[in-house]
């Protein structure tokens, strides 16, 4: 018997008590489609909980890239020391791949079919109003971020 996965966005409040699961859209900027650029897109995540940040993070890139995501590829000094090799979110399987090679503040999400996002991660930790300008400074095609 499969046990269903905690959806840790859905049930975290945030400092105001609300539910964060549609708040956790305005943490995340995606870059123009199209445009020549390095970086796909800008993720601020709550904080250093690689498994309840990821669990939140993969249903929106799933959403922008038309699929479930499979792979998350992530620094593993840039995070809390609990890092699974494996999440479950809904009926997906993730696998995290943790490397010390790869950039810290960056993110990269992909599907079996070679679809892959690279995100710039803004430190959680960071001041609220400096974490926004950073987001807002990223060209984005409307996804995320309200004004």
């Amino acid at each position: 018997m499969t046990m269903p996965a905690t959806d840790y966005a859905a049930d975290r409040p945030d400092h105001d008590g609300a539910v964060t699961q549609d708040r956790d859209r305005d943490r995340l900027v995606w870059a123009p489609m199209g445009s020549a650029r390095q970086l796909d897109g800008a993720w601020w995540p709550r904080s250093r909980n690689a498994a309840a940040e990821i669990l939140a993070l993969v249903p929106l890139v799933s959403e922008h890239l038309g699929g479930p995501v499979r792979r998350v590829s992530i620094n593993i000094d840039a995070w809390d020391s609990d890092q699974p090799r494996r999440l479950r979110v809904g009926d997906d399987l993730v696998r995290l791949g943790w490397f010390r090679t790869i950039d810290p503040m960056t993110v990269t999400l992909g599907r079996h079919n070679d679809q892959r996002v690279t995100l710039l991660v803004i430190p959680p930790d960071l001041d609220p109003a400096e974490a926004r300008q950073r987001l807002r400074g990223l060209p984005h095609d409307g996804e995320g971020v309200s004004s």
